[in-house]
């Protein structure tokens, strides 16, 4: 199969026609990959702000079609679209068991190690293995999937549409939607308007929120932003210069919670800064394994701030998606409008290249063969 890959970190996409695919065995389904979202942390594994065992497969959010189950293995039928999702819950083990199958025990092995749930890669080229970018590996035309991680498309959702809610999308909502839990009323603001925060500022404009300020120096994203449905757009900067414009935006400094969608350790002690006193902070963006986040010793305790990690928006898949389907039909996600452009599975490394420099806000490789 043809496919993306990259050999080590910090070196140039290849792309290369004669990737192996296993056949799948019980519990799995073939995949033919119809489109994968660019994102963030494919960027992040490309240069190794994100340590993953290589050669690897790039691409991770994905939507594609059944071709064929594993032996003994009920699932999808041929022909039906799925998503694939990076984290199946096995629904057995501790984390499934208390209601956070996005912590799954069991498959949390697949994305830390870039394999399948029995460990090995599903991926072959020259006799050696090749790893799946964060236990998918999307970047390529056919790949083998377990059914546990494989969310059924309903007719009305376009194929680009649900590749986004493979990851993005349903991490910057579901941070919202799950995690922040924004009362009525409350002031958000969002650092970084990129995919996963627009995603966050159009699930914060879907609840009872009062603003949604979104936070980016790229003017371009501050327009896209109060297109989808962000109330606010300002440039940022350090703490005193974000509380002056939030001020002079809303009149008032106050700010209930914030979604930092970036991964810099100096936007989450800024969203620590700026938050009041009691708010709320939601840390989704993805730092690099060595990255220390600074805060105020005294002020951790005394301020009574809550700051949260937020893995794949605390996404049940079987639980959430349905609730996503849904606001996008409605028009409260549109989701259409975060694809700002398609290419071929060809033109991955031009398709990084624009996310490494804030052009546009989601990619979609068209990798169908």
């Amino acid at each position: 199969m043809k496919a993306a890959i990259v050999t080590e970190a910090g070196a140039a996409i290849e792309i290369v026609s004669d990737l192996e695919i296993d056949q799948p065995r019980t519990g799995e389904a073939l995949i033919a990959i119809d489109a994968c979202g660019v994102c963030g942390s494919d960027l992040s594994l490309l240069t190794g702000k994100m340590a993953h065992p290589t050669p690897m497969v790039l691409g991770h959010e994905a939507c594609g079609t059944v071709v064929a189950l594993g032996p003994d293995t009920d699932g999808p039928a041929a022909g039906e679209r799925v998503i694939l999702w990076m984290r199946p819950p096995c629904r057995t083990c501790r984390m499934c068991i208390r209601g956070q199958g996005e912590l799954c025990e069991h498959s949390g092995r697949m994305s830390a190690y870039g394999t399948l749930l029995d460990g090995r890669t599903g991926f072959t080229r020259s006799g050696g293995d090749v790893f799946r970018a964060l236990g998918i590996g999307a970047f390529t035309e056919r790949l083998v999937m377990p059914v546990s991680g494989l969310v059924p498309v309903p007719d009305d959702v376009p194929t680009d549409v649900a590749a986004l809610l493979g990851c993005g999308v349903a991490t910057g909502a579901g941070a919202v939607i799950n995690v922040a839990r924004p009362q009525a009323g409350d002031v958000v603001v969002v650092l970084g308007g990129g995919g996963v925060g627009q995603a966050a500022a159009m699930a914060a404009a879907a609840s009872s929120a009062g603003a949604i300020v979104v936070v980016d120096p790229v003017e371009e994203r501050r327009r896209q932003a109060l297109d989808l449905g962000a109330t606010h757009a300002v440039e940022g900067g350090d703490p005193k210069a974000l509380r002056n414009q939030v001020k002079a935006a809303l009149g008032d400094p106050w700010i209930d919670v914030v979604i930092e969608a970036v991964g810099r350790p100096e936007l989450v002690a800024t969203a620590h800064r700026v938050v009041r006193q009691g708010g709320t902070v939601v840390a989704v963006g993805v730092q690099a394994s060595d990255s220390v986040v600074a805060l105020p010793g005294q002020q951790v305790a005394l301020s009574h701030k809550r700051i949260l990690g937020c893995f794949m928006g605390g996404i049940d898949p079987q639980r959430d998606m349905p609730k996503l389907f849904d606001l996008y039909r409605r028009g409260v996600l549109p989701l259409d409008r975060l694809i700002t452009a398609r290419r071929p599975l060809d033109e991955a490394a031009a398709a990084l290249d624009d996310l490494a420099h804030a052009r546009g806000l989601r990619t979609v490789l068209e990798t169908g063969s």
